[in-house]
């Protein structure tokens, strides 16, 4: 077992959908976390010694990867972004982990018919300014929002930092707009507010974040973060790939592979892989039966069994990818490019 100092500490959130789809995501990724029970705040991860799992609210994840508390940890795109700036200890690992994802929007009171852009709400900010009155903003996100105002030319307003609860924020008087997630938009429809047209602040999903220095400073940690980068990586590339199978009939492995390269669809990733059936079936004539393997992705599933079908194939088996790994991990590359010279 490696040594305390050495050990990799690994934020995953804690509590509500953020944690049940954390965990799913770890655990499609072969990164399963094993601890007795739910209630349990520290945990290992299956088939990788040296890495201790601390289950955190997502927004302390961030702050003790910023503190290097904690070395990697998964979090909230739009949290990350917020602290951005304060954050320079902060080197981004993965920012598309594929769940925990919703939008930052400025929405505005539904009784106000004739703002629906953000264009009409610096009208509406400006006409404030001229009677003395700051547009009051609810958020809880100030600096992006801040940064979101500035360049739509907003820039006379107060902010009123709330926990929670900001779309209730102009119905009771505390704020004129709001800046606040959304995934389905229900909640601000129900609190009288609609988002501006224009008014769509950021896309977000759950991502992964490290501590610069404690990287730095530590080829072990490196290492398991190589090997969590690579089941990470392997497993959100597959998800756009299936692997397609077919048996053909010609003379040679050439034959078949010049007549599956004629298409896009079953040129594969790298070309396709052909094989010799060694059939129980009598020979008819100078062919053989060969059996054809290409790397296709989603968008191209049915152009390739219709062109195998076109050239012969049969018995045509599709099968999702589970993993994909390519000759080098990019996010880990990425991130020794990011920590420098060592």
């Amino acid at each position: 077992m490696a040594p305390s100092n050495e050990t990799l500490r690994f934020g995953v959130p804690r509590k509500g959908a953020f944690e049940d789809q954390g965990l799913t995501f770890l655990d499609d990724c072969g990164l399963r976390v094993r601890r007795t029970s739910d209630r349990q705040l520290t945990a290992s991860v299956a088939g990788l010694p040296g890495v201790t799992v601390v289950l955190q609210r997502a927004e302390d994840v961030l702050r003790q990867v910023i503190d290097g508390k904690i070395d990697i940890g998964i979090t909230g795109l739009d949290q990350f972004q917020e602290v951005q700036g304060e954050g320079d200890e902060v080197v981004m690992l993965h920012e598309e982990l594929g769940f925990s994802a919703g939008d930052v929007v400025a929405a505005v009171p539904s009784s106000w018919v004739d703002v629906s852009t953000i264009a009409d709400l610096a009208e509406v900010a400006l006409s404030m300014r001229e009677r003395g009155e700051p547009l009051r903003v609810a958020t809880v996100f100030p600096n992006m929002t801040k940064r979101f105002l500035y360049e739509s030319g907003i820039t006379h307003f107060t902010f009123v930092e709330l926990k929670g609860g900001v779309e209730a924020a102009p119905a009771v008087g505390f704020a004129d707009i709001v800046v606040d997630i959304t995934t389905t938009g229900t909640s601000l429809r129900e609190n009288h507010l609609k988002v501006l047209r224009n008014g769509l602040v950021m896309r977000f999903q759950a991502c992964l974040i490290g501590n610069r220095r404690t990287l730095a400073q530590s080829q072990v940690k490196r290492e398991q973060v190589r090997k969590i980068l690579e089941l990470v990586e392997a497993r959100l590339r597959a998800q756009r790939f299936y692997s397609v199978t077919a048996n053909l009939r010609a003379a040679t492995e050439t034959d078949v592979a010049a007549a599956l390269v004629t298409s896009p669809a079953t040129r594969g990733r790298r070309g396709p892989t052909v094989a010799r059936v060694h059939s129980n079936e009598p020979p008819v004539s100078d062919e053989q039966w060969f059996a054809a393997t290409v790397i296709v992705g989603s968008d191209e599933l049915q152009d390739a069994v219709d062109h195998l079908r076109s050239v012969g194939g049969s018995g045509i088996s599709v099968l999702p990818v589970r993993y994909l790994f390519d000759e080098r991990c990019d996010r880990f590359e990425a991130m020794l490019t990011a920590l420098g010279p060592n």
